[in-house]
């Protein structure tokens, strides 16, 4: 049984961000069509993270998300 509660104010954060992104994703796509409107949301989630990461310092997150963008290079460019 399922019992309806008041999200705390983590959830609450949550679940606005996730609105927000699916706000977003919807107008890229609307105002540059399917493909390449999900394009560009993909680079505005690459650097949204790669900011976030660079302003906390930390250095992991930012070779990983290197090597991540690579390999999508790669996949996408081998013939």
């Amino acid at each position: 049984m399922s019992v309806n509660r008041p999200l705390v104010r983590g959830e609450l954060k949550a679940q606005r961000s996730r609105e927000y992104l699916l706000k977003q994703q919807e107008d890229f796509v609307r105002k540059h069509g399917e493909d390449l409107g999900a394009f560009y949301f993909l680079i505005m989630l690459v650097q949204t993270h790669g900011r976030k990461a660079l302003k906390r310092g930390d250095v992991q997150a930012l070779r990983l998300l290197a090597h991540d963008l690579h390999g999508v290079y790669l996949k996408h460019t081998q013939q």
